[in-house]
């Protein structure tokens, strides 16, 4: 894949121009965050892994380009670790206005809109409401939600035999996806596990309400240590493959 065919900020304007006219008109905005990710991934983690799932479903979908990926986002919940960022929601909520304002005067005419960060899906169910009021004449998608990118993690661990919890913040998944997208961003010899168990709606509360510290003093949701490169591809095949279908449901549903 070349990422320069569908990242939009790696182009130049008469490029886009010509991508628009030529039927590309759908927009994908990946909302991620910059917050710690435990002691062997860097903080730019979802932003990462944000990019590298938009771009599969660009080149899936073959009429779709990739916005900048939003970052930071709302990661309350992450700040008592050194380095990471949060965004008032008023804020984030003004930022992908502003994005869907600019990409409707050029011509875009459906938005999907994902997260990489737990933190976001929330939010981002309200929001995409807010613009399909705002702008009628176009479509959007909010793709996924929290608790189907929490089904994805638990087949993944069924596929690969792994504990029940072993996928959450910093765990298996995102590391093996960050082996397979940027290993220099990953130093396995401090992978530690954090807490590990069924992440239920309780566990999930009591990390946003009081913060990932209060469950773990690592900053982990999960046990990174058997993460494999050729486990982050499959996963974000995974991943990209149940937003197109979700997609796919919501473009139909607004027809």
């Amino acid at each position: 894949m070349k990422t320069h065919d569908y990242l939009l900020e790696h182009m130049n304007w008469p490029t886009v121009k010509e991508k628009i006219e030529a039927g590309m008109d759908t927009v994908i905005i990946c909302t991620a965050s910059v917050e710690q990710h435990g002691y062997h991934l860097s903080e730019l983690t979802d932003t990462v892994i944000g990019q590298a799932a938009g771009l599969l479903v660009a080149e899936k979908l073959g009429n779709a380009l990739v916005a900048p990926v939003i970052r930071p986002g709302l990661s309350e919940h992450h700040i008592p670790m050194a380095g990471s960022l949060t965004l008032r929601p008023e804020v984030y909520r003004g930022i992908i206005e502003d994005y869907v304002t600019s990409y409707k005067k050029h011509g875009f005419k459906k938005v999907i809109i994902f997260s990489s960060h737990g933190g976001n899906f929330n939010e981002n169910e309200k929001i995409v409401k807010n613009l399909q009021e705002m702008h009628p004449e176009m479509q959007f998608s909010s793709s996924l939600s929290l608790m189907e990118l929490m089904d994805l993690m638990a087949q993944f661990e069924k596929k690969y035999g792994l504990v029940e919890g072993s996928c959450g913040h910093g765990g298996a998944m995102e590391t093996s996806v960050m082996l397979h997208t940027a290993p220099e961003q990953v130093d396995m010899d401090k992978a530690t596990p954090g807490y590990i168990g069924p992440m239920t709606e309780e566990v999930l509360n009591k990390v946003f309400k009081s913060g990932i510290v209060g469950i773990t003093e690592v900053g982990i949701l999960g046990d990174p240590r058997q993460a494999k490169a050729e486990w982050g591809e499959y996963f974000l095949e995974l991943f990209s493959d149940e937003i197109i279908k979700a997609v796919h449901k919501d473009f139909n549903r607004l027809l």
